[in-house]
């Protein structure tokens, strides 16, 4: 009898907590990101002072142009002003502000709530009842923590554009609204060169992680479930978490349970376009739930949501605006992308986009830059590419690149298999009708 019930018990917690790993994957996320870049707070600017590289191991990254990032804290520190420069010609900036749980308070920028003139974002902690003044975009945040991931695209890849987008970017600023009457300089730190690795990690940490949110943040009434499940495995709010040895094999397992339920939803996404293998990785639910803060209580697809937290960060409240991906895993035959072999895509002439398109390599395990390599993407602002008579590009992936095409190649590095984003930059008439198609990856040899 004992047995039977400790198996039933054990059994039972296993499966509560692959449910609540499932559901956490967004704020863990973010948790990792900001426990590794931005322990300390003080409203500061973490930034690349060039193109990203290698040593940024966060999930799917943009090599193609500078970023900006944030921590921010209004539960802590009271109203925060987040200002933004207006555009400058070729110079803009697209962003977001989003939570904790990656839920979008809102774009910023060119394709955001200012539309490229600039302005004041004001983010309010949750039950906020004081003064708000005029001449500020406001943002209620029902959670203490948020942060703003910000974006300069670049009319070109070149030195002399990533100077001049710097110097654009010393507008963004950060203050408390108390200040706002004369706002303090913002703190910035330059992580170029700099090893930052925030992928997610499917061990103790994660549960740690989860932890010190839980310590911080209040319940949402949606995840209020969540709270019992939690305790049920360990994590409490006011209380230590401090498993034992039993527990933590117990926790650990149901990760790799939960990371291969995750995995596998991944790589059978439906696809974007019919009988091609590219795919955009969220539902429809999912992200309409998401752009108004799951407003719909009839609707709550935290799987997807974990299956896109898993392999990525911040989310989008206008998706289809300003920015559009796609992802691909699998050539033409349906087999996933192996990095001992070479391929070739052909992108046809007249992407629907009025900045740029990219197609940017990711390591396929871990979803991050594949280490040592020195060049991870083909994007459309890049020197020296190689194009068709007819204005289509072929690019290409794999160990041994084609004489005379090495601008139009990617080395697949030390990886085993890896994985394709393509990212369509100021989104023009033809992408989400589909009248413009992506072909797909074809294998070479």
């Amino acid at each position: 009898m004992t047995d039977t019930h400790e198996q039933i018990v054990t059994a039972g917690l296993r499966r509560r907590a692959v449910e609540a790993a499932v559901w956490a994957m967004p704020a863990v996320n973010f948790e990792i990101m900001r426990s590794m870049m931005s322990p300390d707070g003080g409203n500061e600017f973490l930034y690349w002072s060039g193109l990203l590289d290698w040593r940024n191991q966060t999930l799917t990254p943009n090599p193609d142009l500078l970023y900006y990032m944030a921590f921010m804290d209004p539960g802590a520190d009271g109203p925060l002003v987040l200002e933004i420069p207006p555009g400058q010609g070729d110079f803009q900036l697209n962003g977001n502000v989003c939570t904790i749980w990656q839920v979008p308070l809102e774009d910023v920028g060119r394709y955001g709530a200012d539309k490229g003139e600039g302005g004041r974002y004001l983010i309010l902690p949750p039950g906020y009842d004081g003064d708000v003044p005029d001449g500020f975009i406001v943002l209620q945040s029902d959670v203490r923590r948020v942060y703003a991931l910000l974006r300069t695209v670049l009319p070109e890849a070149t030195q002399e554009a990533v100077d001049r987008a710097l110097e654009f970017c010393e507008g963004i600023r950060i203050y408390p609204l108390a200040e706002a009457a004369d706002p303090p300089e913002t703190p910035r730190r330059d992580l170029q060169g700099v090893e930052v690795d925030t992928r997610i990690p499917y061990d103790m940490r994660f549960w740690e992680a989860l932890d010190r949110v839980v310590q911080v943040e209040s319940w949402l009434p949606r995840d209020r479930p969540f709270a019992d499940i939690l305790a049920s495995i360990g994590i409490v709010r006011g209380e230590a978490f401090e498993p034992d040895a039993d527990r933590v094999a117990l926790l650990e397992s149901a990760l790799d349970d939960a990371h291969d339920w995750l995995r596998d939803d991944y790589q059978h996404e439906p696809v974007f376009y019919e009988g091609r293998q590219w795919f955009f990785p969220a539902t429809a639910d999912f992200a309409a739930a998401q752009g108004s803060n799951f407003a719909d209580d009839q609707v709550y697809p935290y799987t997807c949501r974990g299956v896109i937290y898993h392999m990525a960060f911040i989310g989008l409240k206008r998706i289809g605006s300003g920015q559009f991906y796609l992802v691909n895993l699998r050539d033409s035959d349906g087999e996933l992308l192996r990095s001992d072999l070479n391929y070739r895509m052909r992108v046809p002439a007249g992407v629907p986009v009025s900045q740029y398109w990219s197609v940017a390599m990711y390591d396929g395990d871990d979803h991050t830059f594949i280490r040592g390599n020195t060049k991870y993407s083909v994007a459309s602002i890049a020197p020296g590419l190689t194009f068709n008579d007819d204005g289509s590009i072929d690019v290409y992936f794999g160990p041994t690149p084609p004489a005379g095409l090495e601008a139009n190649w990617i080395d697949t590095g030390d990886s085993t298999t890896f994985e394709l984003m393509f990212r369509f930059y100021g989104v023009s008439a033809g992408l989400l009708e589909k009248t413009f198609q992506l072909e797909d990856v074809v294998r070479v040899s």
